[in-house]
């Protein structure tokens, strides 16, 4: 099976747990700001509704955002145990190592992303 030397899959994989560990930290960020705006957001001379409902959907969106980045983040890494992370799914051929070092989530290389095009 055709796949990335161990040094650089060891590189890949201390990256994303780095991205992970921030992604983590940025949602436990939000989920506080999130509690604290249902908190006081409502509060008499506080936001106004407008204010409110504008900043609620913005946490709600970063919220998702994230969770959706980190659901990436850790099938990446299931593929690096799995043995099969750095192979494009489209063309079964190995990504660019600064592909992958630019963008550790992806699954396609540029030749699979173009094919999807």
């Amino acid at each position: 099976m055709i796949q990335h030397n161990a040094q650089d899959i060891e590189l890949f994989k201390a990256k994303l747990l780095q991205i992970k560990a921030k992604d983590e930290a940025q949602l436990e960020e939000t989920k506080l700001q999130l509690a604290t705006l249902a908190e006081n957001g409502r509060e008499e001379n506080s936001l106004d509704t407008t204010s409110y409902s504008i900043q609620f959907e913005y946490l709600i969106r970063s919220k998702s955002r994230i969770n959706t980045h980190l659901t990436q983040v850790n099938n990446a890494l299931m593929r690096i145990k799995n043995n099969c992370y750095g192979i494009c799914s489209q063309t079964g051929k190995l990504i660019d190592k600064d592909r992958l070092l630019a963008v550790p989530t992806t699954t396609l290389s540029m030749e699979g992303k173009s094919m999807k095009r």
